[in-house]
């Protein structure tokens, strides 16, 4: 019980986070690389990953909360399953970063760039906050191994996205200015032919190692 108090304690700063972060960058006034304002920051993985893991961190704290007052016996499956989404989908988004973005633009910008203001929230702080609930106060053996693959799912629907708003403004295999914010199309857009799939292939490879982690012990 004292777990479950912890993980509610920690999903509703957890919100407070993704909410307050967001916003910052919504505001337009966060400044640095790869911001916009308004409903602009929508276009981006990073944003729409942690917008995700607020929801769903306040989903799974109503559930939590439900427990230690005696109202539901234990915590749903579906909460847990749902923080394996969310925990994916902003581990991700770190990683990402961390190992492709940063690097890319440090020559430019300088490593740290990208961890300035309200993407020091985004792309570090609240997925390693994150990382700390579902793995530390969130143990259970409720999640199966069929619920892996979901964790895919959040970035193959914004890979849709993404892959579409960049092949319609191509011209000569050439992708227009502002259409290929990542990156990822460094190679013209038969890039999409092997970028995609390792994506794809990271992506389930962080929700199996999490679901891993996750069950040992639980």
């Amino acid at each position: 019980m004292k777990k479950i108090k912890t993980a509610f304690i920690m999903n509703v700063c957890l919100f407070v986070l993704e909410t307050f972060a967001v916003a910052w960058m919504m505001s337009g006034i966060s400044g640095g690389l790869l911001t916009s304002s308004r409903l602009g920051i929508l276009k981006y993985f990073t944003v729409d990953s942690n917008i995700l893991m607020g929801i769903i961190a306040l989903v799974a704290a109503i559930d939590e909360w439900r427990v230690f007052k005696g109202k539901q016996s234990e915590v749903r499956a579906g909460s847990y399953v749902l923080k394996l989404i969310g925990t994916v989908g902003v581990t991700l988004t770190m990683l990402v970063t961390v190992f492709f973005l940063a690097p890319t633009t440090a020559n430019t910008y300088g490593f740290f760039a990208l961890f300035h203001n309200s993407n020091f929230f985004l792309h570090l702080f609240n997925p390693v906050l994150s990382l700390i609930v579902f793995l530390g106060f969130e143990k259970t053996a409720k999640i199966r191994f069929k619920h892996t693959f979901s964790g895919i799912i959040p970035m193959a629907v914004y890979a849709v996205y993404y892959v579409t708003a960049a092949l319609t403004h191509a011209e000569n295999g050439v992708i227009a200015a502002g259409y290929d914010w990542y990156g990822f199309f460094f190679g013209g857009v038969t890039s999409v032919l092997y970028v995609l799939p390792a994506l794809l292939l990271i992506t389930y490879a962080i929700s199996f190692v999490l679901w891993k982690l996750n069950r040992r012990k639980a």
